[in-house]
This record gives structure tokens, sequence and C-alpha cells, in this order.
């Protein structure tokens, strides 16, 4: 699956997990969203303040992934970025670079994402836990941010 980080950048999301060596756990979201990948911004923010309390920000990285392809350039990403004080060190946010690789998700991770009428998205949340080695490790519920944070730092333990 090939993203478009908020740099413009395109790098697959394996080898975004190999080069920032450390567990990723990762959502996916829509910048424009106002209800649920706002609770999962939330919930992504506690944990960046978590990992760096805990010191894990050598060995935790959060990343969100954006489904709106056609809408969710760097520009907006950067936007996204800020409004959510995301800390670069500890937490990146990309979108997908094509509908191909947002088939692929659909397809692989289970990802459903749904265009209503407004231009909004009706669309399922995990967190996924992904290994330095791109391989998927977890799925929690979208309310399991803990769950999520506890097996990404006992797997990052084994780094």
């Amino acid at each position: 699956m090939q993203l478009i980080n908020d740099n413009g950048q395109r790098i697959s999301l394996a080898n975004f997990a190999k080069q920032q060596n450390k567990i990723l756990v990762t959502e996916f979201i829509y910048t424009s969203c106002k209800t649920l990948c706002l609770t999962l911004g939330d919930y992504f923010q506690q944990a960046q303040t978590h990992i760096k309390a805990q010191s894990l920000q050598q060995k935790i990285h959060l990343l969100s992934i954006s489904f709106d392809v056609a809408a969710d350039n760097p520009k907006r990403l950067n936007q996204y970025q800020s409004r959510m004080k995301m800390d670069d060190q500890i937490w990146s946010i990309a979108t997908m670079a094509s509908d191909a690789d947002l088939a692929m998700a659909k397809h692989q991770l289970g990802l459903v994402v749904l265009a209503d009428s407004g231009n909004e998205f009706v669309h399922n949340s995990a967190f996924l836990v992904i290994s330095p080695q791109g391989k998927l490790i977890g799925i929690y519920d979208d309310d399991d941010i803990q769950g999520a944070l506890s097996l990404a730092a006992s797997e990052s333990s084994k780094l």
C-alpha cells in the first residue's frame, strides 16, 4: 500500500515501518471528519502524551492514514498535523496514494469506507499494530488504544 506523507513524498506502509524501525500504531481517518475521526485523534493525542511520558518515542510511532484520496493532500495533512499538535518524532500522518491503495487496504486490512451523500464517509475504525518489518501483529477496537499501546510496548521490548 502506497502512501503520500505530509511533505508530498510517496512511501509504502512497509517501508515507512522499516524506516521508523519502531512498532507502529495506526489508525484510518479523513481530515474533514467531524465525528469518529475526532475521537480517534483524541485517543492518539493521549497516546502521544503516554509515549512521551514513558520515554517510548524511540520504540513506538503513531501513524494516521487518511483514506480520503481525493481531498487529503499534503496541505490538508499539514493543517491536520498542526490542529492535532502532532510531535513528528512520535506521530505522523499520510494519505493513501490512490484509489487502488484504498482498495488494497479494504481487502488486506478489512477497512470499510463508504461515501455518503454529503461528501462524508461512513467507515469502520480500529487501531492496527504493525511491526518494523511491516507485518500486522494486532488489531484493537477503536475504544482500546491502551490495548494497542500495551502490545506495542511489549513488542518494542524485543527490538
